[in-house]
């Protein structure tokens, strides 16, 4: 009995030191989903400033206002993504989760990016297309919260 119990030792501690695909792949999709979100409403108001609608400063305040909006649930998905980057390290995994986070970042700040631009670019009256985005950003339909996936992710 006491045999079997000390060789049950170094395999439960082996399980826990094997990497863990699930994390790392929750780390990527919380990076890509923060990425994409921001950076869709950001490119979105850009585009409303390229095309004449937004100044400057509106763009920019208005960015300001969803970021502090979304403040808390950024904050949970910052301290949530340095934990999961604390528990890859101690797996091994350092380096994949970092360059898995990168290529998520890019690819959903690309995505977000295009989408965002298309959805403007493309619009007949850029007007009504950005007073309808700004709209629906100011009454919270881009924040964070609205994201189950994200949401979860966090928990």
């Amino acid at each position: 009995m006491a045999l079997a119990a000390g060789l049950a030792l170094p395999a439960a501690a082996a399980a826990q030191s094997k990497p863990s695909p699930a994390l790392l792949e929750s780390y990527a999709r919380v990076i890509a989903l923060r990425s994409y979100m921001t950076t869709h409403v950001g490119e979105l108001l850009l585009a409303c400033g390229t095309r004449g609608v937004l100044t400057d400063e509106e763009v920019e305040a208005r960015y300001q206002a969803y970021r502090k909006r979304n403040a808390a649930l950024l904050g949970r998905a910052e301290a949530w993504s340095k934990e999961a980057e604390q528990r890859l390290a101690a797996q091994g995994e350092e380096r994949a989760a970092r360059r898995l986070a990168e290529e998520s970042d890019l690819t959903a700040m690309a995505a977000a990016s295009a989408r965002a631009q298309g959805v403007i670019g493309k619009a007949r009256d850029a007007r009504a297309a950005c007073a309808a985005m700004g709209a629906a950003i100011e009454s919270g339909r881009y924040d964070l919260s609205g994201n189950a996936e994200f949401v979860e992710l966090l928990r």
